[in-house]
């Protein structure tokens, strides 16, 4: 059996989760804060952060977009990219969003529209459908 892998990691996402904070007086405000993993150390041993991942963009065209979009699931994508632990648990358990290119216009913002899946439990491939996040 052919294993599955990331093939072309090449589009730049981040994520971000929902902080609320409370100011006295102020009241609550929420923000959406991206999420940073360590990925190293500096010679001095402070970590290095990033909040930059590639993955596997891949769209959907034809039929299944057309039953997608009857369906209201905006600009449908599948995603793959190399497993990360906090990415993972922030996906199965919170509201997150993904930037496309990094970016947090109306267009470039996702979430998911499937549930994370860390391919066959072996902690190398996360995959996830997206859909773009609609404003109510």
């Amino acid at each position: 059996m052919a294993k599955q892998q990331v093939k072309c990691a090449r589009t730049l996402i981040k994520f971000a989760e929902q902080s609320t904070s409370y100011t006295s007086g102020g009241g609550a405000s929420t923000t959406w804060e991206t999420i940073k993993v360590r990925v190293g150390t500096n010679t001095d041993g402070t970590p290095i952060m990033t909040d930059c991942f590639y993955c596997e963009w891949l769209g959907s065209y034809g039929a299944v977009a057309i039953q997608q979009q009857a369906d209201n699931v905006i600009r449908p994508a599948r995603v793959r990219m190399p497993f990360v632990r906090r990415i993972y648990d922030a996906l199965v358990n919170g509201d997150v969003r993904i930037y496309l290119y990094g970016r947090t216009d109306a267009a470039s913002v996702f979430v998911l529209a499937s549930a994370a899946d860390n391919y066959l439990n072996e902690n190398k491939m996360l995959e996830f459908n997206v859909k773009q996040y609609v404003a109510r």
